[in-house]
């Protein structure tokens, strides 16, 4: 008589410790999850800075080929492996002068970072000096 009420008892706990064992389970593959999540989204924004910082770049050499390309060219885009950057210029000519204000704006998946150059171009020699290089938050 015994030995039933003991195989009546092991039944109860063994569904007891297997249920604390598969929310062990669960709970570790969610944190797995949210953990891994949030290091792709991280990447996600250094890929969206590194693009963004790919077009001043280009823009840099842009202008260097040709001191008024972004007095003609106010807009233009660079793909950069698989990610976007989308390049604004705002110029005025003073003094001989060229002030342009670079804007970056670098895309990847979700993900957006802005970078703002400043740039003077002498009008005759063609000399260019990078005034200040900032990474801006997206408005």
């Amino acid at each position: 008589m015994g030995s039933r009420k003991n195989a009546q008892i092991a039944l109860p706990f063994i569904l007891l410790i297997s249920g604390i064992i598969i929310e062990i389970v669960v709970a570790g593959s969610l944190t797995s999850y949210f953990a891994s999540g949030s290091g792709f989204s991280e990447r996600l924004q250094v890929r969206a800075s590194s693009a963004a910082y790919s077009g001043i770049n280009d823009a840099l050499v842009q202008v260097a080929k040709n001191k008024d390309f972004g007095a003609t060219n106010p807009s233009y885009g660079v793909n950069v492996n698989g990610d976007t950057a989308t390049v604004t210029f705002g110029s005025t000519l003073a003094n001989g002068y060229y002030t342009y204000t670079v804007t970056s704006l670098g895309i990847a998946g979700t993900r957006q970072a802005k970078v703002v150059a400043v740039v003077v171009v002498n009008d005759s020699t063609g000399e260019i000096q990078l005034q200040s290089l900032n990474e801006v938050s997206v408005q």
